[in-house]
């Protein structure tokens, strides 16, 4: 624990003028005021605030706030009350250890929302005083960082809680580093193994090559050296829940993260910033569009930095930040340290206070704010500006990162939601399952117990959740799929030589497998060729091919699995069709005229439906180009709306003052009804020309 002492000459370092008999006087008072009360650990509660003051010291804030951090118990666990502290030491501080008391009392109902009153008794606290979040985002560090001290269920639910609340409020006033580390002990507590795993492959590149941190220092401070730019370089190892939360957001892996070691270049002035950014790219081969310029456009904690990636000199792709001093601290220690306080109020310059106008706008939000869902809404869009918030048709929050669509919704609900999403209705209106949402969007999903998911949605989802219910329903169908593809080729086969299937005619285990499952499964998987298994039935048959092959049936297979539309001539139902058998993909089906089929692929006859009938709808794509005026496209929209079939995505390909070139993808039943839509599109005056890709 830290003495008294040790505290003042901490403060003075940093503030060789500053009041230190007050940090006396609180020391002294708080140590007896909590006396012989006992944390869970064992030690003396008092070493608590100590250690809070401690590490407000160390950031650099000023003597009120550090008084506050011994303080700021006194009032919730002792007899002390806010009379005896105001005129022990003055109305600031007692103002500030009764915000503290008051922020500490505020509990959350759940991980995904809050209580409003507890809202705007939370937002009330920290608008009177930045210093009030200040210490205590402080205290939840130290509780952090003696979690192990508490039980599993408690450690948990204070770990989400950081998560959740703490360490985005952290990030929002600039205390970065702390933010970082209250992030890596929730992750230690909620996810044990991943947290290992990532700690073990750290270990394991940096022990590959130990000099790879010092090596790249020093060959950064050369080239910067020789260009007269005196600076200061840095290297780290970046944090465990950076780079998983990289890995969730990208679903990727680990070896897919280049950027594990970032490197700091630290320069007196904003020139220098410049200056040494054209010097590591003169020098160095640059990762494209890995460039970020946060001190043109700073982040809205008030972050500075320049952002690039590039090839380092172990051929290694390594982020560099290049920041001034001053950025540096601002980075470290966050804004707040810098600002200066008189009479409890807030004083800054007009350009630090920019970063901390969400409070105000916030608490502006909440007091015209009608209801409590309201008052969680503008919370929530505030705080946590990379989060998109959207509603069920019951009011339900539903919190989602930037980008996500409307399927990553259906599956946040609820995995089997997700899994029979049909349809989906944005504030009302039909919408593509592509849909980016929006604040606010109150989002209903259609859901049907025959829909299974489209494996396409894969390629558009952003939330691991989403990916990883539609790989897992991917995987699981797979193997029936091309299970039963196999079963319906090799079936064919025997047909067309007149002879009943029998497992013994076949003789799987010629090919090296030990059950029928499994060899049909790799015949539909293309690993065993349809003319291997018609030699091995002809040599131990003495039928001769008396029949063509029965085509293979489209209506009893997944689309996207084992059978696969073409992308070059998107096929419907109508169409002339050919299948061609491509390994590890199963049948991908193409127009039958379609000019990138070869001779050299194994065709396969397919049909539609048994009886070439049915009412399963396909995507067309047409290519429209409409005349520049006002009612083009309400007019196309309207033919083909009417018609029965819908627009599943528009492109403007091109467009000039008289003209717009556009791509648009058709849901429609039938060939016979595509034919009709062309038809009507082709007499309108508006229409010069319609297309089918």
């Amino acid at each position: 624990m830290i003495t008294s002492s040790e505290l003042i000459k901490l403060v003075l370092q940093r503030n060789p003028s500053a009041k230190v008999d007050t940090l006396r006087k609180a020391y002294m008072y708080a140590m007896e005021a909590h006396g012989s009360q006992k944390r869970s650990s064992g030690p003396p509660y008092f070493y608590h605030p100590a250690e809070v003051a401690r590490i407000l010291a160390e950031i650099g804030m000023d003597v009120p706030t550090i008084a506050t951090g011994l303080l700021h118990d006194v009032l919730e666990d002792t007899n002390t009350s806010f009379e005896e502290l105001e005129e022990l030491f003055g109305s600031e501080i007692a103002s500030l250890v009764r915000g503290v008391t008051k922020l500490s009392s505020v509990k959350y109902s759940s991980r995904e929302e809050y209580q409003a009153d507890n809202i705007r008794k939370f937002l009330l606290a920290i608008s009177r005083d930045l210093r009030i979040l200040i210490v205590k985002i402080v205290d939840r560090l130290h509780n952090m960082r003696t979690l192990h001290y508490v039980s599993q269920e408690r450690q948990k639910n204070i770990a989400l809680e950081t998560l959740d609340i703490y360490a985005p409020l952290a990030e929002k006033i600039g205390m970065n580093p702390i933010k970082e580390e209250m992030e890596d002990i929730a992750f230690y507590v909620l996810y044990p193994n991943e947290y290992s795993f990532l700690e073990e492959r750290l270990n394991q590149i940096l022990s590959k090559d130990e000099d790879f941190v010092p090596k790249t220092i020093k060959e950064l401070q050369n080239v910067l050296h020789k260009a007269g730019i005196d600076a200061e370089v840095q290297g780290r190892t970046k944090r465990t829940y950076s780079i998983w939360k990289k890995m969730q957001r990208r679903n990727v892996t680990f070896e897919q993260i280049n950027d594990i070691v970032a490197f700091r270049i630290i320069v007196k002035t904003v020139d220098q910033c410049y200056l040494s950014l054209g010097v590591i790219h003169t020098n160095f081969l640059i990762v494209p569009g890995r460039f970020k310029d946060y001190i043109s456009v700073p982040k809205l904690n008030g972050y500075k930095s320049l952002h690039t990636t590039v090839i380092g000199p172990s051929k290694q792709k390594i982020e560099i930040q290049i920041r001034t001093e001053e950025m540096h601290q601002i980075c470290e220690n966050g804004n707040a340290a810098h600002y200066s306080y008189k009479n409890s109020e807030l004083e800054a310059n007009a350009e630090d206070a920019k970063n901390y106008a969400w409070i105000t706008n916030l608490m502006d939000a909440v007091k015209a704010s009608n209801t409590p869902e309201e008052i969680m809404e503008n919370a929530k869009l505030e705080m946590f500006p990379d989060k998109v918030f959207c509603f069920t048709p019951d009011g339900k929050l539903i919190k989602l990162p930037r980008g996500a669509t409307a399927i990553d919704f259906a599956y946040e609900v609820h995995t089997d939601i997700g899994n029979t999403c049909t349809g989906v209705q944005i504030n009302g209106k039909i919408a593509d399952f592509r849909t980016v949402l929006k604040n606010g969007d109150q989002v209903n999903i259609i859901t049907s117990p025959q829909q299974v998911p489209d494996p396409a949605w894969e390629r558009f989802v952003v939330t691991g959740k989403a990916k990883s219910c539609i790989k897992k329903y991917i995987r699981n169908k797979s193997r029936s799929e091309f299970t039963e593809l196999g079963s319906q080729l090799v079936t064919n086969i025997f047909s067309a030589y007149g002879v009943p299937f029998s497992e013994d005619v076949l003789n799987y285990k010629k090919f090296g497998y030990s059950s029928l499952d499994n060899f049909l499964y790799n015949v539909g998987k293309g690993v065993v060729s349809l003319n291997r298994v018609r030699m091995n039935i002809s040599s131990v048959s003495s039928h001769q091919i008396v029949a063509r092959e029965k085509p293979l049936i489209l209506e009893k297979f997944t689309i996207g699995i084992a059978v696969h539309f073409s992308d070059c001539c998107t096929p419907i139902i109508g169409d002339k069709i050919v299948g061609v058998f491509a390994p590890q993909r199963g049948v991908v089906v193409h127009l039958s005229n379609c000019n990138n089929l070869s001779n050299e692929k194994e065709f396969i006859s397919i049909k539609w439906h048994e009886n070439e009938e049915g009412n399963s709808a396909f995507v067309a794509r047409l290519r429209i180009v409409i005349a520049n005026q006002k009612d083009s496209f309400a007019m196309i929209t309207n033919i083909i709306s009417s018609a029965g079939a819908s627009i599943t995505n528009l492109k403007v390909e091109y467009r000039s003052a008289n003209l717009f070139d556009l791509l648009v993808d058709i849901k429609t039943d039938n060939l016979v009804l595509l034919g009709e839509i062309q038809a009507s599109l082709r007499i309108c005056s508006n229409v010069r020309l319609v297309q089918r890709l």
